[in-house]
């Protein structure tokens, strides 16, 4: 399924709208991949003069990783989602989104405030058991996942320009389109298959062929931006406080609220003993933390170390950090079981790195490039003469029988990424690039087409939305590589 998921990953994030309000998606209910302290830095990145705020790339991140967990039936762990690279699909996604808002806010797109209230009374996340708009759960929910309503209205705002803007890449599908995605749909072909495979053990470095990737690639190889910092951490972690004062804080004020389940109700103190803990430590430490930061101003007291840091760093406040004189010291800022006071000293902006120092990383794209190249060649020269061996009628969307395709040959998951090139493929003899290591060499021995017109009619609807979907995503992504070069975009957040 991971390996599916890995060669469909362009697709199946297209066949989801995320939309801006992607926490609604998916159910208000956090995976807890991303736990930021929005303090950190305002935000993940900056579209043109729309920010991406951690809770939108967090909500993003839920989202994605919910759909592809629902299809692989509940096996997706934190492992597999970096594999697929869930992270940067919903950074793409985000950006994406900002960049299609910027240019529909430019073409004088906007939200009025009776749309906003029309989406957030339809919206079922906040309707009771009959129907109707119920504000204490809004209030409730929003405030279970560490969003405001200005901030949720503002993002439904957004929403609908988006909403608008998407209207205009709508369009109605003409019969020979239909009749076109039909045939693909519902042919069946005989098919003769073989296997190649080819090992990157076997590819010795050429050091030369080596020197010239990187040459082609060197803007991917930088070094990240530094900061030379002198810091001050004071910890509250053998801090020791008795259950009565503790207590005593859960129930002042509306603290206890702060402390939720994941249903929304309100932890007792002994169940949020460790997280009250926590919090108390560090308003007791604050008072401490701004009498040092006083006392490193006026130079009655030293810095205890000097440090580097780079923009993957992501618990410094690297925002406050990117805007700071040299010289300057910034207030204490909660860091891991305290607060951290910082003195930016230098900054050292990003720079290409030399052959020598981007070595390690070009080898393996160098060995996948070799190792597909060999294997594509080969594929080439054995074409003309294979055989293979026949396994009956499919099409695109066959399942595997193992009587008839062996698991060494193409698991599930390959079978549905090799189907889906030999159906969207206009040759009779070809191959598939599985990955860096094998291909499958396919003929089309014989081909049969057999749809009845109750066949066409039950799926005329569906034939009708792919159409559809597929025009109007094309002219969104061309759409967008134009804005690309239109509108600025700065990303802040490198990465776990």
């Amino acid at each position: 399924m991971l390996t599916w998921m890995q060669h469909h990953k362009k697709y199946l994030v297209v066949t989801i709208w995320v939309s801006v309000i992607a926490f609604v998606g998916a159910g208000f209910v956090g995976w807890g991949a991303y736990d930021f302290n929005t303090n950190r830095s305002s935000s993940v990145a900056v579209v043109n003069d729309e920010k991406i705020s951690f809770n939108e790339f967090n909500a993003r991140y839920n989202q994605i990783f919910s759909y592809y967990n629902q299809i692989s039936n509940g096996a997706l762990n934190e492992e597999s989602a970096q594999e697929i690279g869930i992270e940067q699909f919903a950074l793409k996604s985000l950006i994406e989104d900002k960049l299609l808002l910027s240019f529909a806010k430019e073409l004088g797109f906007n939200a009025s405030e009776t749309e906003v209230v029309q989406k957030l009374a339809s919206t079922a996340a906040f309707q009771d058991s009959y129907g109707d708009f119920n504000k204490s759960m809004y209030y409730e929910l929003l405030s279970l996942n560490g969003l405001t309503p200005k901030h949720y209205e503002e993002s439904l705002s957004n929403e609908i320009i988006l909403e608008k803007l998407f209207q205009l890449f709508s369009f109605t599908p003409r019969q020979e389109e239909l009749d076109m995605l039909a045939s693909s749909y519902f042919m069946r072909d005989s098919l003769n298959i073989e296997k190649l495979e080819y090992k990157q053990e076997n590819i010795t470095v050429n050091e030369e062929k080596l020197k010239d990737l990187w040459q082609e690639n060197k803007n991917e190889y930088k070094t990240k931006k530094r900061y030379e910092i002198s810091s001050y951490f004071l910890s509250g972690k053998d801090e020791k406080f008795d259950d009565e004062e503790l207590e005593n804080f859960y129930n002042e004020g509306s603290n206890k609220l702060k402390y939720k389940d994941f249903n929304g109700k309100i932890l007792s103190f002994v169940d949020a003993k460790k997280e009250v803990t926590r919090d108390y430590m560090l308003e007791k430490l604050k008072e401490k933390a701004n009498a040092k930061f006083i006392e490193l101003k006026n130079a009655q007291i030293h810095f205890q170390k000097d440090e580097n840091i780079t923009e993957s760093d992501v618990y410094y406040p690297l925002e406050l950090l990117s805007k700071a004189k040299k010289g300057e010291i910034l207030r204490p800022f909660e860091y891991k079981d305290g607060y951290i006071i910082t003195r930016l000293n230098e900054v050292f902006s990003p720079r290409v790195k030399t052959f020598e120092e981007a070595r390690a990383e070009v080898i393996p794209l160098y060995k996948s490039k070799e190792a597909r190249e060999l294997l594509e060649e080969r594929a080439k020269q054995r074409l003309n003469t294979f055989k293979g061996a026949n396994i009956g009628f499919v099409s695109r969307d066959s399942l595997r029988s193992s009587t008839k395709i062996d698991e060494a040959m193409l698991n599930d998951s390959e079978l549905s990424y090799f189907l889906m090139n030999v159906f969207n493929s206009d040759v009779n003899s070809s191959y598939v690039l599985l990955n860096d290591n094998k291909a499958i060499l396919y003929k089309i021995v014989k081909q049969k087409l057999k749809v009845s017109p109750n066949t066409l009619k039950q799926y005329e609807s569906m034939l009708k939305q792919n159409v559809q979907a597929l025009k109007s995503d094309e002219i969104k992504q061309e759409l967008l590589k134009e804005l690309e070069k239109r509108y600025r975009v700065k990303i802040y957040y490198k990465g776990k």
